[in-house]
């Protein structure tokens, strides 16, 4: 009866394993998981969004380790907004539709 169990025990782990490894081949992009960008630190993140900005005509200043400040001046008018990050994402408050496209371009 000890045998049995054994048995079947080893049976199934190895339909199991052998059940993983015979599945579709995945693509390249699949098998890395993420892109390359995934691999940046916050810090690059925040000088790659610096750079965007500050090229595109914003000034730029550090607020947080995960927030900047972005003003702009157009004659008369000044803009300012807050760019909040992180590896993956940024957000815009309020919303910016040249400064998102700057930055979208730059992390892209």
């Amino acid at each position: 009866m000890k045998r049995v169990i054994i048995s079947s025990l080893v049976s199934a782990f190895a339909l199991f394993a052998l059940a993983n490894c015979t599945g579709a081949p995945e693509s390249p992009e699949s098998h890395h998981g993420v892109s390359e960008k995934a691999h940046l630190t916050q810090e690059k993140v925040s000088k790659i969004i610096s750079q965007a900005a500050e090229e595109a005509g914003w000034k730029i200043t550090e607020f947080k380790s995960n927030a900047l400040i972005a003003e702009k001046i157009d004659g008369e008018d000044s803009i300012s907004t807050t760019i909040t990050f992180n590896k993956e994402s940024f957000d815009i408050n309020p919303e910016n539709d040249d400064l998102e496209d700057a930055l979208n371009d730059a992390l892209n």
